[in-house]
């Protein structure tokens, strides 16, 4: 069927374009060109061996059809998909509200489409379901790589997949293993940096709200929290925890406030806990900042509309997508020359939450408050 026929490719044109073949297959391909479908599978995956007439009509079908290959079955064929995965360490529903996905979501979209991939999202619903959501994506090939977030201080998903050799990058940390890719800020440093802060501006009773115990980003920032207050040897300290919502946030406030001595400033782990624990300061007749400072992390947008509006940690959302994605791309791709561990800057941005003084901070010259 591949030889060559005594008709003229342009008379053989005239009578396939004329013909309307819906849902062209290969098999039609094969026919309209009259090859095989073994060559028209050749075709589309480049193969040199192919009679260079063969492949001339072969292209021609397809264009003049517009074929586009079925991209499922290719991935099947090739083990490839095209898709990356973003595995998200929270519950469905506590992604509604969230402002901190949303802007990553976007970023590594942007970044997956510049490089010719898709983004499949999934969240690790409980410890349960935690193994089988990876071993589906990868096992599977639904998804070449993930990205995860989030991670704890013994993380079975990161164990996991570094025992299995899979690709994937973490954005945040892990301290069990040198052996993975990971985009994270310098979290400890930026605790320590907005404590240090609070305390040029004079506050001496500062409290730190953080996210569910064992969450590695909130754990590095309250380490950095304690050590400023040792290095200025302050000796108030009052911790406690919520879940990175607006009601976990509302009730820790809760519970500082009642404390016998309350603070006089609070260090959130993000801005919804920081909103949130600044209405019940407002709800029990506190002014902000004059009784009591608020400062948050993540720099989210909706940080200028509140009253007062809040200063916060921008912790350059977009940077730590980009990096993280171009970094498993690279891996998938099998491309080399990134670092195992990138640092994204971040920087203070002041707003009414605070007392607008500039922090001099020796140790963090390279977080310049904008």
């Amino acid at each position: 069927m591949e030889g060559e026929n005594t008709n003229s490719l342009n008379s053989y044109s005239r009578t396939y374009t004329e013909q309307k073949v819906p849902g062209l297959t290969q098999l039609e391909i094969a026919r309209l060109a009259r090859v095989s479908q073994a060559t028209v599978s050749r075709v589309l995956n480049n193969d040199p061996r192919v009679n260079e007439a063969a492949r001339k009509r072969v292209l021609e079908v397809i264009r003049a059809h517009n074929y586009v290959p079925n991209a499922r079955a290719q991935s099947l064929r090739s083990q490839h998909s095209g898709v990356i995965g973003l595995v998200v360490h929270r519950k469905p529903e506590e992604l509604e509200q969230d402002p901190f996905f949303c802007p990553l979501i976007v970023s590594i979209l942007r970044v997956s489409a510049e490089r010719g991939y898709h983004l499949c999202v999934d969240t690790d619903r409980n410890v349960r379901s935690r193994r089988p959501i990876h071993e589906e994506l990868l096992r599977s090939h639904r998804v070449d790589g993930l990205i995860l977030v989030e991670s704890r201080d013994y993380d079975e998903r990161i164990e996991r997949l570094v025992a299995e050799e899979a690709p994937f990058v973490l954005i945040g940390r892990y301290g069990r293993t040198e052996n993975l890719l990971s985009v994270d800020n310098d979290n400890r440093a930026a605790g320590r940096m907005v404590t240090e802060k609070l305390i040029s501006d004079g506050h001496r009773r500062i409290a730190y709200i953080g996210g569910p115990k064992g969450v590695n980003v909130s754990e590095d920032r309250l380490t950095g929290y304690l050590e400023a207050l040792q290095a200025n040897a302050v000796p108030f300290q009052a911790i406690e925890y919520g879940n990175f919502t607006a009601e976990g946030g509302r009730q820790a406030m809760k519970r500082l406030l009642s404390l016998p001595t309350p603070p006089d400033a609070v260090v959130a782990v993000d801005d919804v806990t920081a909103a949130a624990a600044m209405q019940v300061a407002l709800e029990n007749g506190l002014h902000v900042p004059e009784d009591i400072a608020f400062v948050g992390f993540n720099n989210s947008s909706f940080c200028s509309y509140l009253e007062p509006p809040l200063t916060s940690v921008s912790i350059n959302i977009s940077s730590l997508a980009r990096t993280a994605t171009e970094m498993l791309i690279d891996l998938i791709e099998g491309h080399a020359g990134r670092p195992q561990h990138c640092i994204v800057p971040c920087h203070i941005v002041l707003r009414g939450s605070t007392r607008q003084s500039v922090p001099t901070l020796k140790d963090f010259n390279r977080h310049v408050t904008q």
